[in-house]
């Protein structure tokens, strides 16, 4: 296995720059459908760290060496270290690219115990989620006004979200703390459905991050 280096810049394909907040660092991405991946792994509680394309490894077919690199390297609480490899489903069907999975998936159960799992944009864009990460992943960084953290014990266990927007200016919190609970799980809510005035929230007790 050897560590693969990424060129900032490339003539053949443009690197898309995503600001992990989990990591505390950038990730470059070949496509807009990895750093949709990557939101959902931002707001995965369970997911400790992860890296892309974190190196290459050689793997053998017909008797040539053969090399790849995958998408990604998560290290997860419960699941340990797996890697993934994410495409398009209407590019997995082909011949050859059932041979080279069912090749690696071997390859890669003798170098990790969860192996190599394979995602399409179907476990991905499922409804309106990433669309409602992409529009909460500002505010998961930003930090509650302080009058806002004084009044957290009165918020109500079940709201629509205009009513928590009603709710943080009765009790003079700043603008921003209603998308603030919202990004960092204090409130859950269908996120397959787009966010509204008149979207339910659920409180959620457990929730760690703020």
């Amino acid at each position: 296995m050897k560590p693969r280096k990424i060129p900032r810049h490339s003539k053949v394909m443009a690197r898309i720059h995503f600001h992990s907040q989990k990591n505390d660092s950038t990730r470059f991405c070949d496509s807009e459908l990895e750093v949709a991946r990557l939101l959902l792994l931002e707001f995965e509680d369970d997911v400790i760290a992860y890296n892309t394309q974190p190196a290459s490894f050689t793997y053998l077919v017909n008797g040539k060496n053969r090399r790849y690199t995958p998408d990604l390297i998560i290290s997860h609480k419960h699941k340990g270290v797996y890697f993934e490899e994410i495409k398009p489903k209407d590019k997995l069907g082909s011949q050859k690219n059932i041979e080279k999975f069912d090749i690696l998936s071997k390859a890669f159960a003798a170098i990790s115990d969860n192996g190599l799992k394979l995602v399409t944009e179907e476990q991905i864009y499922v409804g309106s989620t990433i669309a409602n990460l992409k529009k909460l992943y500002h505010y998961r960084s930003l930090t509650l006004s302080e009058q806002c953290q004084q009044v957290l014990q009165e918020l109500p266990a079940r709201i629509t979200y205009c009513g928590l927007i009603s709710w943080a200016e009765s009790h003079q919190c700043h603008v921003y703390d209603p998308m603030i609970l919202l990004a960092n799980r204090c409130y859950t809510f269908d996120l397959t459905c787009m966010l509204s005035p008149l979207t339910h929230l659920e409180r959620s007790y457990g929730s760690t991050n703020l």
